[in-house]
């Protein structure tokens, strides 16, 4: 992992992947973090926000600048990244506590449920950066269980090598009674919205979309929604 500094902050980059897009104030940073928080803004029910993996916290600028005040409750294997993130953010980024544990275990011991979880863990391979297989074994029935009833996941998936998107879409989605995916133009990254009350992919669209629209996002223009799942 490295740090890169930009005109308007920093970014942790792990081979060719950028991590985080970390900014010295709240605004968009025109990549996939500000579709991460445009999910999080239009969709969260609630105050009570779990992040699992948290890097340099990249979505945390346009989520504040899209006026999601929350506290958040982050966990990572890693402190590099807050290192980076407190020296650019913590002036205006509210309330965010990092634990340095492992995801799973960490939820496991949580007693209280949330009303949102972000999913957001990767790791190194020798083909790149990929998602963890306790993000397809484990995570998905587990976050389930520490949803508050109207609770709702945003999991940032990427390609897993020898698996189809269809199954992996459908790992994810497996638990909830709802899902819809976002695919992103400029990424390959999908996103996946799962909870028992998630509105349908037209009214997710327009929210997500007006969220972006919101802060300025290039991205308003370059996602798509479609159902994934719905009972």
């Amino acid at each position: 992992m490295r740090v890169v500094k930009t005109a308007r902050g920093a970014r942790i980059v792990e081979g060719d992947v950028t991590l985080s897009e970390i900014l010295a104030a709240p605004g968009p940073t025109h990549t996939l973090f500000d579709v991460l928080a445009a999910c999080v803004a239009a969709l969260a029910p609630g105050p009570r926000c779990a992040v699992l993996g948290f890097a340099g916290g990249g979505m945390i600028a346009p989520l504040r600048a899209m006026g999601h005040g929350h506290p958040l409750l982050a966990v990572d294997l890693s402190r590099d990244g807050e290192k980076v993130f407190r020296r650019l953010s913590r002036d205006w980024a509210g309330t965010v506590q990092l634990a340095q544990a492992d995801a799973a275990q960490w939820l496991r011991r949580q007693r209280q449920p949330f009303d949102l979880i972000v999913e957001d863990l990767s790791v190194p391979s020798p083909a790149g950066t990929v998602k963890p297989y306790v993000s397809f074994d484990t995570l998905p029935s587990l976050i389930r269980a520490r949803l508050r009833p109207r609770g709702v996941v945003v999991t940032n998936l990427l390609p897993l090598p020898g698996t189809s998107w269809a199954a992996l879409l459908a790992r994810v989605a497996l638990p909830h009674r709802r899902a819809v995916v976002v695919k992103l133009d400029e990424y390959e990254n999908r996103f996946v919205l799962a909870g028992r009350a998630l509105p349908t992919a037209a009214e997710a669209s327009l929210r997500v979309r007006r969220a972006l629209r919101g802060i300025g996002s290039y991205q308003e223009k370059l996602i798509r929604l479609r159902t994934l799942y719905r009972e």
